[in-house]
């Protein structure tokens, strides 16, 4: 199994609650309705929002684009499993390059704590 990529990012909590205090737009602008969790009170989940737009800015590291050449926050797409581990699907223009890559495996981790979240990807040929 040959790594194509590897990317890591952290954000702070803050950051992203106060954008999306702020912004509504920037909630759906960055998320799909998949990944908008809510806790039992109705109230976001803001570590989990922001271990998963660490993960989306991991991606683009991971195949070398940055904001670059058409990719999007919605193009990422973290979910979990059952059992709780994230997962990502690609699509859009981040799927065609990571195609074009030759990415046959996406790894990821994510862990936060009440202030920061980061997120790790290892794309695998």
């Amino acid at each position: 199994m040959e790594i194509v990529g590897i990317g890591i990012d952290i954000v702070e909590v803050d950051r992203v609650k106060n954008t999306i205090n702020k912004k509504k737009h920037a909630l759906d602008r960055i998320f799909s309705e998949k990944e908008i969790k809510l806790s039992e009170r109705g109230e976001f989940r803001f570590e989990e929002l922001a271990g998963r737009f660490a993960v989306k800015e991991a991606i683009f590291k991971a195949i070398k684009t940055g904001w670059r050449r058409g990719v999007a926050f919605k193009d990422v797409v973290v979910l979990n499993e059952k059992s709780g581990a994230p997962y990502v699907n690609l699509e859009g223009r981040t799927a065609e390059i990571a195609k074009n890559l030759g990415v046959k495996n996406i790894f990821v981790s994510i862990s936060h704590i009440k202030e920061l979240a980061v997120g790790l990807v290892i794309l695998t040929k």
